[in-house]
């Protein structure tokens, strides 16, 4: 009984812990974008304070849209119908994609010059772009330093 407890409370802490550990990542991510679009679009204090709320709700919808552009199964254990209607709901979909788009750079456009707005797809490719790198890299490292024999073993 008494290690039952114990493994189930391993076991949650591990699960708490992985869970911390991800959102923390998360949080260091996002502090990257702030700092990374902030530099690029060169925005001021006052500037940021306006974007930003706008830039996270309108992050926050385009996500929610893609979200609903995945289907429920895969596409091969579909039948017929459910292939046509779930395409011409992804089309929809786009078409609210660039809807959403549209009507945040409206907002934007009243936060921020017209040229920092204009930047801001360029941002986000160059921010994807960075990130994708740094995972890469860290890939790497941590594969390389996995095959490095340890000093320690004897085998």
């Amino acid at each position: 009984m008494k290690k039952a407890i114990v493994s189930t409370v391993m076991i949650f802490g591990l699960i708490a812990g992985a869970t911390a550990q991800r959102e923390a990542g998360a949080e260091r991510i996002e502090a990257f974008k702030v700092a990374f679009f902030t530099q690029k679009l060169q925005l001021t204090t006052e500037e940021a304070q306006a974007f930003w709320p706008l830039y996270n709700e309108y992050e926050r919808k385009r996500e929610e849209l893609r979200k609903a552009m995945k289907p429920d199964t895969r596409p091969e254990l579909m039948s017929d119908e459910e292939l046509r209607a779930h395409l011409y709901k992804q089309l929809d979909t786009e078409a609210q994609l660039v809807a959403l788009r549209r009507a945040y750079f409206e907002k934007f456009m009243e936060v921020l010059p017209l040229r920092k707005v204009a930047m801001i797809p360029q941002a986000e490719q160059q921010f994807k772009r960075r990130l994708l790198e740094e995972l890469r890299r860290r890939r790497a490292a941590n594969r390389s330093q996995r095959d490095r024999p340890n000093p320690r073993s004897r085998f």
